[in-house]
Formats: C-alpha cells, structure tokens, sequence
C-alpha cells in the first residue's frame, strides 16, 4: 500500500516545517519567555479559549488571563499577542513610533484608509489634516447646535414621562448623530424627528453586529476565507445599502466635488475648519480618490463621533439613576450653573460642571467604549530592563483591565466612585493608569468634541428630568465587540422635576 508512506512524508515535512519557523523565531520566542503565560496547547496555544466565545463570555476569558502579571504572552496559533494592562507598560507602547500600526483586526470594519485603519504613513497625513477640525478654536461654533438639538431631545423625552422603563439609548444616538450631521457635514437632516433616523440606526446595528461576529470567529480571519461566507454576503449587502443609502445622502448634500474644485480655484476661501472642509483639503491634496474611500471617512466620522459618545452618555444617565444621591448632587451644580430650564449652556457652562465631569469620568474608567487597544510593534519595543516586545508581534492594551485594576484604584475599584476623580486622588495615580482615550501620538482625535457633546445633553436632560431605574449595580454584565457595551441595556424610567 502507498499510502502509509505518503503519509510519513506529509508528517515528516509537516515536522520539518514547524522545526524550522521555531529555530527561526529562536530570538523571539527567547524575549517572549521573559512574560508571564498561561499554559498552551501544541500548535494553537491559547486560541481554544477563544474559540466561539460570545461577546458576554468573553469578560469571562478576560479575568482568567488577568490573574497573570502585566505583560502577558498569548500565542493564538502561531501568532503571538502580547497583553500589556500595567500604565509603565502602556506609556511605553502608547509612545512608541514602533506601535503606531494597527493589526488586521481593524480592517474588518471596511475602512482601511481612515483615520482610524489607515497604515503609519497614511495616517499622518490625515492626522495633521483632520485636526483642526477639532480643536479648541471651532468648539464654540459648535455649542449653538447641541443645545438646538438638545432642546428637541427634551421633546422626544416629554412623551415618556411617567411611563414604563424603557432604554432611550435609541434617542440618545439620533440626537448625538444630529450633531454630528451638521458641526461635522453641515446637513441638516433632522434624524431625531425623521424616519431616516430609524432606518440608519438599523443599517448600522446589523453592519457592527456582522464586524462584531467576525471578531469572535478566528477562522474568519483571513479575508479569502471570510469571502466565501454567507456573512460576507449579507455584510456587504447591508454596508453597500448603509453606504447608498446614508452616506451617499450626505456625500450629494455637501457636493464634496465642488469644494475640492473651489478650493484649486481663486474662489478658496479659508472659513471655519470643521470635517468636511478639513477633508476637501486633504482630497485636494491627494489628488483623485476612489469614491469609496470618501464614503468611508464619512462612516468613520459617523461612527467615532457619534457611537461612542451617545454609547457612553447612556452609561452615565444609567449610572446616575442607579446612584440617586450623586444624580441629586449633578443636578443641583447644573441648577447652579445653568439654573433656567431652557437657559442656554454656554461653552463656559459646561467647564463650570466639574463634578458631573468626575461622574462622567468614573462611568468611562469602569465602561470604556473602547475596551481594548491593539498595535503591531514593527520594531523591538524595550517594555523595561528585562523585558522586551519583540518585532511584529501584536499588542493589545488592556482598558478595561486597568480601569479596574485593585493596586491602582483600590479595593473598591469594581465600585462606582466619582471621588477617584477628585484632583488628591488624580494626582497620586500614574497618568496612563486611565485612557478612555487612548494616549500618545496615535490617540482618539475628538476628546474636546465628545466632552462638549456629553456634558451638554446630560446637563438638559438632568435639568429636566429625574431617571430612575429597577436595575442594579451588581447585576450589571458587560459585552466586549467592536464596542463594549452593558449586556442589560439601559433601562430608565424619567419624570419631570
């Protein structure tokens, strides 16, 4: 039979094979040993612990690899991950020109040339680009819209006024997409009062839910894989209808061409640098682009600017009715500061809220939207004097860990505590022990917008109302995916103050 000796063969090279990626990856594998790391099995190593794991069981996963020390070594097949969750070691990787590279991971969100996903070199450019459009000098043209769509907000809110608890997280996201629309594209669509609103929400639940599955299936990984998937089919379908649908929408409304053009001609002229104004000069400068990669900057803003923010003012306002005692404390310096109920809040104003800002702070250190970071080290990273990161090894920086970690917050540190955050106490703590924005070069572009936006809206919605809730601290569970989000939802019950 000629069988047994094929077989021999295959398992002879098979063998051959994985003896020589191991002897070339020697050096490596020397730096790695230096971690700390769980047992693995042969040639998966730890993948099996993630191997369909839900986007609720994962948190699970998380604790058990946290009972190892900062930095951890993962191997996922025969990739190697590196967990770092110590603030030392994230400065190191935060900073470091070697860690600005973003994994494959990123571009299963389909917007490989933004901000977000874009490869070292591109990303510079359009990070010097884009940053105007977020700086302290346009914030104050701002503040106009997001009380008018605040104060339509507090309409939608009226009619809920004494009814049974619901989850207006829904309500928070249009109002936070309004603003968006007009500070950043200048397009009025009114999608808290239009049906668009609805339909955009839906389009962009199932496309994240799609991205989300992917993440927790690793078979998917490679995209000639993913290609021949039924999720692929119905990922592209709705991308393609949320792109023709929504962006083509706003695309069309700003003439995206025409001021490209107008800004090659004499009739340039500088005005007020929000989003789309920044990115026509980078288009003009760029020469032609494909029209995707338009559409694209236009889903990345929506989805930055737009999902985070309103995803973690509805953990605040939860938080809040959770805590009565600190909820009456907000709004008793908001009545102090803004005290007229439709009184407009000025940009000043909202500086004046300094403990609603500890609130929203402590919400963001034990919910951060942005659970988990993730680089490619493209050189070796010297973490310490023992221990070193070798070359393209992937990193992934621990959020959620560190936010909650006991020897930086203390022994309460899985309890809500605005005082964390009271100067004393921020100033005793290493600066990269909390990074709901990320940190170093490669950080979240828009903290200034999304304070303004966040403080505002709660600041008309506590002045107003009282929220309520039957859920408690205890029972809360969190889900990790492109998001992190509160598995119970958000469920409130208002009244009118």
């Amino acid at each position: 039979m000629w069988w047994p000796l094929l077989l021999a063969y295959l398992l002879a090279a098979v063998v051959l094979i994985y003896s020589y990626v191991q002897w070339t990856r020697r050096k490596m594998y020397a730096m790695l040993a230096s971690m700390s790391s769980p047992k693995t099995l042969p040639v998966i190593g730890h993948a099996y612990k993630f191997f369909n794991v839900s986007p609720e069981a994962l948190a699970k996963t998380i604790r058990y690899f946290r009972r190892f020390p900062s930095p951890v070594c993962l191997h996922m097949g025969p990739l190697p991950h590196v967990v770092v969750f110590d603030p030392e070691s994230i400065q190191v990787v935060l900073n470091s020109q070697h860690c600005l590279q973003k994994p494959h991971q990123y571009s299963f969100l389909w917007i490989p040339r933004t901000l977000m996903c874009a490869p070292v070199h591109m990303w510079k450019t359009q990070r010097k680009a884009f940053n105007p459009a977020f700086g302290p000098a346009i914030l104050g043209s701002f503040v106009p819209v997001f009380n008018e769509k605040c104060a339509i907000l507090m309409e939608i809110l009226e009619q809920h006024v004494g009814k049974p608890q619901r989850d207006f997280t829904r309500d928070i996201l249009k109002c936070t997409l309004d603003q968006i629309y007009v500070t950043a594209f200048e397009c009025e669509f009114n999608m808290q009062l239009s049906p668009d609103g609805d339909k955009s929400m839906d389009l962009f639940e199932s496309y994240v839910g799609f991205v989300t599955k992917r993440f927790f299936s690793v078979w998917k990984y490679p995209d000639f894989i993913y290609r021949w998937t039924k999720a692929y089919r119905k990922q592209m379908l709705c991308c393609t209808t949320y792109f023709n649908e929504v962006l083509e929408k706003i695309v069309r409304h700003v003439d995206i061409d025409r001021r490209v053009n107008d800004l090659c001609g004499e009739q340039s002229v500088e005005k007020y640098h929000n989003f789309v104004y920044c990115l026509s000069k980078y288009l003009q400068a760029q020469g032609p682009i494909p029209r995707e990669d338009i559409l694209a900057h236009f889903g990345f803003m929506i989805f930055a600017g737009n999902e985070t923010t309103a995803k973690t003012i509805n953990a605040v306002l939860l938080m809040l009715a959770m805590h009565p005692e600190i909820q009456e404390r907000c709004f008793l310096e908001v009545a102090a500061v803004c005290p007229i109920e439709n009184q407009y809040i000025s940009a000043e104003d909202v500086s004046n809220l300094t403990y609603l800002e500890m609130v929203c702070k402590e919400t963001m250190r034990l919910f951060p939207v942005a659970a988990m970071l993730a680089r490619v080290a493209t050189s070796d990273v010297k973490l310490n004097d023992r221990q070193t990161i070798p070359a393209n090894t992937r990193i992934i920086i621990g959020t959620y860990q560190i936010h909650r970690d006991p020897k930086i917050w203390g022994p309460n540190s899985n309890r809500f505590d605005p005082d964390h955050f009271l100067p004393d106490n921020v100033a005793k703590r290493h600066p990269y022990s909390y990074i709901p924005f990320s940190g170093g070069p490669r950080n979240c572009l828009g903290p200034r917008f999304a304070w303004l936006s966040m403080k505002t809206i709660i600041a008309f919605i506590l002045r107003q109302y009282r929220l309520n809730t039957s859920l408690k601290f205890d029972q809360l569970k969190v889900a990790y995916g492109v998001l992190l989000t509160i598995a119970n939802g958000c469920p409130m019950t208002i009244e009118k103050r």
